[in-house]
C-alpha cells in the first residue's frame, strides 16, 4: 500500500492517527517505517477514561531507504 502511495500516486508523505491503547497497530506502523510525529492529548474518551491519539508519518525517501534492493 505504501509502495502504491509513493510510486503510483507520487505522494511525498503518508500520515495516520492511532489511539495510544492500540499497541499492536503502533508496533506494526513502526515496523513499516512510520515515525511518531505528535500526540493529541486526551483526544478520546473510552471505557471511562481519556486516551491520547498519536500522529505518525513516513516520507517517501524514508520508505525508499527501507525498501532499497540489496
Amino acid at each position: 500500500l505504501l509502495g502504491f502511495a509513493f510510486r503510483e500516486m507520487n505522494l511525498h508523505r503518508v500520515y495516520l492517527s492511532v489511539h495510544d491503547y492500540n499497541e499492536r497497530a503502533i508496533r506494526c506502523y513502526e515496523k513499516c517505517g512510520f515515525r511518531h510525529e505528535g500526540r493529541l492529548r486526551e483526544a478520546l474518551f473510552r471505557d471511562g477514561r481519556y486516551h491520547d491519539e498519536l500522529m505518525m508519518g513516513i516520507l517517501r525517501e524514508e520508505f525508499e531507504e527501507l525498501n532499497r534492493d540489496g
